[in-house]
């Protein structure tokens, strides 16, 4: 059994690995637009590799259901364990669930050892440019020629990080194919906001944040924000544009911050007492309450700068083993579905145990 598998990703790399250790006498291919694999890895959870959540998974995804789905059929426990053996040593830290080394790119050797020691052809520098179906096989195709497989998996990613490699050129190709894309947008990003905040630009807080829509509160997180040029950034914020991603008419969304949550101040001279001198500036100056300090969402920041994208193949598209509902012995895996999650580990998750689906599914 031949299999191809386009993408050198988390999805790919660890459906990689485990197709070989579950089915020794396959061939795998991984085909790697980059000059490297695991490129997006490094930079995940700045750097220190937040790679599963023991937490709970309910509510913490776009299509919630179909990724709790496979999440109940491949656990994070299952994660762990599985990264464990390979050499990744977990440290738990409020569920959240970090190597030992705490260090992505100790995370990327241990997977590529993986890979050597299996055996894995990886091919870098190899997008694919086509694939076409001849006879009982499958042709992908690259600038450097035409390579004949059994079966292909996506695990290409989505649409952001382009300077990473994921473009979100795949999706051209399958358009070409027939296959339903949900329109893509960033998420867990930046958020723009129409108000002026170039004035505190850089400054952090602790408050209480609530996402607003047809004046109804819809979702709320404390924790850090950051105050940006024409925005608001931090993890609160990152999770909250996930959820913005899942709302229509996004121009009746509402970004309500509560910088002193546990106080309700009436008297502005008290604001310092709350938040530094540059924000109780800010507020006293505009006349703004710190209690109910309300942006109206204007737009999400660029791809560049988000962690995942939101929307990819249409969950319509595929079957309960991942396969393709129009080509037998195509399967998708991973961040190029219409699956997004939350921060925390959680968008990982989604790739290892989809993967781990695909894997199931290929070996019968």
């Amino acid at each position: 059994m031949k299999i191809a598998i386009v993408g050198g990703g988390v999805a790919g790399v660890f459906l990689a690995i485990r197709i070989k250790e579950g089915y020794p006498s396959f061939s795998v291919t991984i085909f790697e637009k980059n000059s490297d694999i695991l490129k997006k890895l490094l930079v995940t959870g700045n750097g220190h590799c937040n790679y599963a959540n023991l937490g709970s998974t309910i509510g913490k995804y776009h299509n919630d259901e179909f990724a709790n789905n496979l999440l109940k059929q491949f656990t994070p426990q299952d994660i762990v364990q599985t990264f464990d053996r390979w050499g990744v040593h977990p440290e738990i830290v409020n569920d959240l669930v970090y190597p030992v080394s705490n260090s992505a790119a100790s995370v990327a050797l241990i997977l590529k050892k993986q890979l050597h020691k299996l055996d894995v052809t990886i091919l870098c520098e190899q997008p694919m440019l086509d694939y076409q179906k001849k006879d009982d096989q499958y042709l992908v195709v690259t600038e450097k020629g035409s390579y004949a497989f059994d079966k292909i998996v996506f695990a290409a990613g989505g649409a952001c990080y382009p300077q990473l490699g994921t473009d979100g050129s795949i999706y051209n190709i399958l358009e070409k194919h027939h296959y339903k894309i949900t329109p893509l947008s960033p998420s867990l990003s930046p958020l723009k906001v129409k108000e002026n905040t170039k004035r505190i630009s850089g400054q952090r807080t602790k408050c209480l944040v609530s996402l607003v829509f047809q004046e109804e509160v819809v979702y709320q997180e404390s924790g850090e924000l950051l105050f940006k040029d024409d925005g608001l950034s931090g993890i609160v914020i990152l999770n909250m544009s996930q959820k913005i991603n899942m709302l229509p008419n996004k121009d009746q969304v509402k970004i309500i911050l509560n910088l002193a949550p546990n106080n309700r101040i009436t008297n502005k001279d008290n604001y310092l007492e709350y938040v530094n001198p540059k924000i109780a500036d800010y507020l006293v100056s505009n006349q703004l309450d710190i209690n109910n300090l309300v942006f109206s969402f204007k737009d999400f920041y660029e791809p560049k700068v988000a962690e995942v994208s939101h929307g990819g193949v249409a969950l319509s598209e595929v079957n309960d083993s991942l396969e393709s509902t129009k080509e037998k012995d195509v399967y998708f895996c991973g961040e190029i579905l219409d699956v997004d999650g939350m921060c925390g580990g959680f968008n990982l998750m989604f790739a290892f145990a989809s993967a781990e689906k695909v894997k199931k599914s290929i070996g019968g």
